[in-house]
């Protein structure tokens, strides 16, 4: 056994609302998306769900993209 243990990192919480962009706690009070009240508008919100969801999609294929070009 050695005299430090071992160290994990943490995973970076990523924002639901700007998608690629680590959660920065832009709202007061909020330690990540679970508890942002941003979030939770959006999510509450059929519209803006639904154009978040638009968003979350494009930046998943704009990355694939990305990665399949040689």
């Amino acid at each position: 056994m050695t005299d430090h243990p071992e160290r994990r990192s943490r995973p970076t919480p990523m924002c639901p609302i700007r998608p690629g962009d680590p959660c920065s706690l832009c709202q007061p009070g909020a330690n990540g998306p679970q508890d942002c009240g941003l979030v939770y508008l959006v999510q509450d919100d059929p519209d803006l769900r639904e154009i978040a969801a638009e968003q979350r999609r494009r930046h998943v294929d704009r990355a694939r993209r990305s990665r399949d070009v040689p």
